[in-house]
């Protein structure tokens, strides 16, 4: 679909705000926090309206300053109720089930940029060549945190059963 106006701009807010809120939502573990850095993704996105339109895919410009602002966040140290990082993520249509909470949390604690790779992984189901595009990093380099990532989260999620 070749992206040229106004309507264009307004056809990709309403297809990929819920979807990139959700995985926004999964980096920094808060719901409103997450639909405000969504918006402000896409006043950038607007801001380069021009240049993004003729992109292939503006979605991945758009997910990758989506999630560059929620790792700022996160690294700044900025932490939500408990209540809201416990909530389900926004739905979308036929969103895929969500993850028991444990592993939600364990995702939550890892490093920001092991957390954005598991969340494009394993909730939006993406390709690691998407992820490296979208994240700016190399495929090898994405491969590399999710390797790390899960070792992480085994030995969080065995701590949590033997603790039990």
């Amino acid at each position: 679909m070749a992206m040229r106006d106004e309507g264009d701009f307004e056809a990709l807010f309403a297809h990929e705000f819920p979807r990139v809120a959700r995985v926004v939502h999964h980096v920094v573990g808060d719901r409103a926090r997450a639909e405000e850095i969504t918006q402000d993704a896409f006043v950038e996105l607007l801001r380069h309206w021009r240049t993004v339109v003729a992109y292939d895919r503006p979605d991945l410009w758009l997910r990758r300053v989506a999630i560059r602002k929620a790792q700022r966040e996160r690294r700044r140290g900025w932490r939500g109720r408990e209540l809201e990082a416990l909530a389900a993520p926004p739905e979308v249509v036929g969103p895929p089930p969500t993850p028991a909470p444990e592993v939600l949390e364990a995702v939550r604690r890892l490093a920001p940029g092991q957390r954005a790779v598991v969340v494009l992984f394993y909730l939006e189901d993406r390709p690691m060549t998407e992820i490296a595009e979208i994240l700016g990093i190399r495929e090898s380099t994405g491969w590399s945190q999710l390797h790390t990532a899960r070792k992480h989260l085994a030995q969080a999620l065995r701590s949590e059963v033997s603790d039990a």
